[in-house]
């Protein structure tokens, strides 16, 4: 077992909080230890260190902070260990009331509340029996273009995933933040067609992201801006929708620009803030830190941030896995709802 490996175990058991994670193609692994159980939090985001955000940003962001947590790094050996494809029926006992909800949102966009709103379910699972090394080595291996990590504090509680949304890297003023929407299943075809439902959607965040950047009053210089075309991107069993949005930053507060990015409209809707307050009030339980953000923060001046999404939150003997989908006037309820069954199966196999 590497060393890594030897001290997250060894946290787990001792309830001691760590973080280890590898950015998409890494190859090494990295990972913050702490020696104590005192929670720390961000409301500059000016600290050096990891950041662990929740999706409702009016709540606090926990830093484990680089100066108080000891730093581990390693190489990242894919294929060190091949496991066999688990088995995992994800169960369908909230079901009429996701579509419930679905219903609802597509009668508030008829209602010219908002055009897209992204709502989400929390499937819970009994576990007969669970070992962090292992789950996490599936994670690892299974999805080596994600942002794949394991993260435990003994007073907020044990999450694992593998997103493949980037929320924004900043590195030597140069800016990259990305629009992901949209989803179909993997069948062996990297390049399917999408539905006009589908495109419409994924147009709705590329414009309103390109916005936000470009709106002057949100604090955001930007040079030599571009946007690439969109394209189809893997992410495990499931397809997305991408387009990557790069440029040169000026003088900017990365408070402000977090603010302004987040809750991206991917995990969120549009207009932001209406369709963050009809989640608020109608999704009927706490996302948490699901489809909020994660990853280091002014670490040798770099930043890279990811949106926390395909994530299962573990308590005891209980797995809760966290997923959802973005709604328009022209959702299927039964197709919005079978879309998180997939995506369930895709946290779900790696238990």
């Amino acid at each position: 077992m590497s060393l890594i490996f030897e001290k997250i175990t060894a946290s787990y058991h001792q309830s001691l909080p760590f973080v280890c994670f590898k950015k998409p193609k890494a190859s090494k692994l990295k990972a913050y230890f702490g020696e104590n159980t005192v929670l720390s939090y961000s409301t500059s985001f000016k600290e050096e260190g990891f950041i662990f955000a929740p999706f409702h940003n009016e709540k606090t962001s926990i830093v484990f902070l680089k100066s108080t947590f000891q730093i581990v790094e390693e190489p990242f050996l894919k294929n060190r260990v091949i496991f066999p494809e688990q088995k995992f029926d994800a169960h369908k006992n909230d079901k009429k009331s996701h579509l419930e909800l679905i219903l609802s949102g597509i009668d508030a966009i008829k209602n010219n509340s908002f055009k897209k709103v992204v709502l989400s379910r929390k499937e819970n699972v009994k576990l007969t029996s669970f070992d962090l090394a292992e789950v996490f080595e599936r994670l690892l291996q299974k999805y080596d273009n994600a942002f794949v990590y394991v993260w435990f504090h003994p007073k907020v509680g044990l999450w694992l995933g593998a997103t493949p949304e980037r929320l924004v890297t900043i590195k030597n003023k140069e800016f990259h933040t990305t629009a992901l929407a949209s989803t179909q299943y993997y069948n062996g075809n990297l390049n399917p067609l999408w539905g006009e439902k589908e495109k419409k959607e994924h147009q709705y965040v590329l414009d309103y992201i390109i916005s936000q950047i470009k709106d002057q009053e949100n604090g955001i210089i930007l040079e030599n801006f571009s946007v690439s075309e969109t394209h189809t991107i893997r992410a495990g069993n499931l397809l997305h929708l991408k387009a990557d949005i790069k440029g040169k930053i000026e003088k900017f507060e990365l408070k402000n620009l977090l603010t302004t990015l987040h809750p991206t409209p991917a995990v969120c809707g549009l207009p932001k803030e209406a369709a963050k307050s009809f989640i608020l009030q109608n999704e009927k339980y706490d996302r948490a830190y699901y489809t909020g953000f994660l990853g280091e923060i002014n670490d040798n001046l770099v930043t890279e941030l990811f949106v926390n999404l395909r994530c299962v939150e573990i308590e005891k003997n209980l797995a809760k896995i966290y997923v959802g989908g973005g709604i328009t006037e022209e959702s299927d309820p039964e197709k919005e709802w079978f879309e998180t069954h997939l995506k369930t199966k895709t946290i779900g196999s790696i238990l």
